[in-house]
C-alpha cells in the first residue's frame, strides 16, 4: 500500500519534539510505502500556497492508493482541486480549538470545515471534536495517537530525597499550554514543598522518558489539547498526573489510581490534588496509568492495526 502523508506538523531542525507524535505514528505502520510531503508553516504561511501545486505535481508522478493528512491546513490543495484517491485527514484539536488571534482561528476553523467536505475519512482524537463535527458524523473515526509502549514504561526511579520534582508537559512559550497557572501553582506549594521543576522541553525521546520516570507528579494546566501525548507517555510510566479537563484527558485518567481531572483554572482547586499526590510516600507515588493505556488500545501497535484497517475499507 503506497501513501502520501501530507502534514505541517514534523520535526524540524530547530524544533525536534514538533509533530514527533505523526512521525512515530507514520513509522510504526507496517506494510506501508509511505512518502511524506512537509508543509513549514512555521516558517511561513504562504508555504501553504505554494503547497497546492507541488502536490498536485507529487500525485501524478507517482501512483498512491490513498492521502492521509495530519491538521487538517494542510489538506488546503483540497479546495483547488480533487486527487482521484481517498483521502482521510486527522484533526490534531488546533484546527478547531487553537489559541491564536481571533481573525487566525476563525480562519482556520472555516477552513477547516471546508476542506472536511473532502475527505473519505476524518479521524478525531476526542469526543468534544466529535461532537462538534456531528454533520460529518458518518466519516468519523475516533483514533488518539499510541505511545510507544517500550519506551514509555516504569523505571526504577532516584532514592527518595525532600526534592519533589514536578512536570510542565511543554515549552512555557506555547500560549495553550498556560505556563502562568502552573507556575502559580508551585508558588503555592512551595511554601510546604521543597519543589524542582522539570520543564518538558526541547528533550529527545529518551530524555523525555527518562525525566517522566524521575518524576513525583506531572501537572497539565492547558486551555486546549487534542489527546496529549505526554498525558499519555506519563501513563505509561505509572505517573500520577494532574491536568484540567482538555480533550480526552478526563477518558485517559478515569479511575486511575492517583490522576485527578481539575474543571477550573482556579490554581486553588489544584492544591488539594496536588498535595495529596506529594504527601504519599514515594513508593505510593504512582498510578496504574499504563494498564488504564492497554485496555484502551492506545499502545502504538494497537492504533497502528487501526489504522491499517481503516486503510484497508477506504481503498
Amino acid at each position: 500500500m503506497k501513501i502520501l502523508f501530507i502534514t505541517n506538523m514534523f520535526p524540524v531542525e530547530d524544533y525536534q519534539s514538533f509533530g514527533i507524535h505523526v512521525k512515530e505514528q507514520i513509522e510504526s505502520l507496517k506494510n506501508v510505502e509511505s512518502d511524506i510531503f512537509f508543509i513549514n508553516g512555521r516558517e511561513s504561511k504562504v508555504n501553504y500556497f505554494k503547497s497546492i501545486r507541488s502536490i498536485k505535481h507529487a500525485l501524478k508522478s507517482k501512483d498512491y492508493d490513498l492521502i492521509h493528512i495530519h491538521y487538517a491546513i494542510s489538506g488546503l490543495f483540497l479546495l483547488f482541486f480533487r486527487p482521484k484517491v481517498p483521502v482521510i485527514i486527522t484533526l490534531h484539536g488546533g484546527e478547531l480549538f487553537g489559541m491564536k488571534g481571533f481573525i487566525n482561528r476563525f480562519l482556520q476553523k472555516n477552513i477547516t470545515l471546508n476542506i472536511l467536505k473532502y475527505a473519505s475519512k476524518v479521524i478525531v482524537l476526542n469526543d468534544l471534536t466529535a461532537e462538534l463535527l456531528k454533520s460529518h458524523q458518518n466519516k468519523l473515526m475516533k483514533i488518539p495517537c499510541g505511545i510507544n509502549a517500550n519506551r514509555f514504561k516504569q523505571l526504577a526511579g532516584p532514592e527518595e530525597t525532600d526534592t519533589l520534582k514536578i512536570g510542565f508537559p511543554s515549552s512555557r512559550s506555547r500560549i495553550e499550554k498556560n505556563w502562568p497557572l502552573f507556575t502559580s501553582i508551585i508558588e503555592e506549594l512551595k511554601a510546604r514543598f521543597n519543589i524542582v521543576v522539570v520543564e518538558f522541553d526541547d528533550m529527545t525521546r529518551d530524555e523525555v522518558a527518562q525525566n517522566l520516570n524521575e518524576l513525583d507528579l506531572l501537572i497539565m494546566t492547558s486551555f486546549s489539547e487534542g489527546s496529549p501525548q505526554i498525558i499519555k507517555e506519563a501513563m505509561g510510566c505509572n505517573k500520577p498526573i494532574v491536568s484540567t479537563n482538555v480533550g480526552d484527558v478526563s477518558d485517559l485518567l478515569q479511575d486511575v489510581r492517583n490522576c485527578f481531572v481539575v474543571e477550573t483554572f482556579d490554581k486553588m482547586d489544584f492544591i488539594a490534588p496536588v498535595e495529596a499526590i506529594l504527601l504519599l510516600n514515594k513508593e505510593d507515588r504512582v498510578s496504574n496509568g499504563r494498564q488504564k493505556l492497554m485496555q484502551m488500545g492506545i499502545d502504538e501497535g494497537s492504533v497502528a492495526e487501526k489504522l491499517s484497517k481503516m486503510y484497508e475499507s477506504v481503498i
